[in-house]
């Protein structure tokens, strides 16, 4: 069941039915602003961010999930 938009909240994150996760940035009455995290190929975890119109963004939101946190370590 995909999510609707009051649930949505600035700072939470939240997985899509691909298990990709996204941490909401801020919003507006027409589009959602996010970051979605990504892993390297040497395991570094990645944000990338990026916008979408609210229909587009709830389109595949499964549930709310724990935000994942940045990589300390240096290569």
């Amino acid at each position: 069941m995909p999510m609707e938009r009051p649930s949505i909240l600035v700072g939470k994150c939240y997985r899509d039915t691909f298990g990709a996760i996204y941490r909401v940035d801020g919003y507006d009455s027409k589009e959602v602003r996010y970051a979605v995290f990504d892993f390297t190929s040497r395991g570094r975890l990645t944000e990338r961010h990026n916008s979408d119109t609210w229909a587009d963004f709830l389109a595949d939101l499964q549930s709310e999930v724990e935000c994942p946190q940045p990589d300390a370590s240096t290569d």
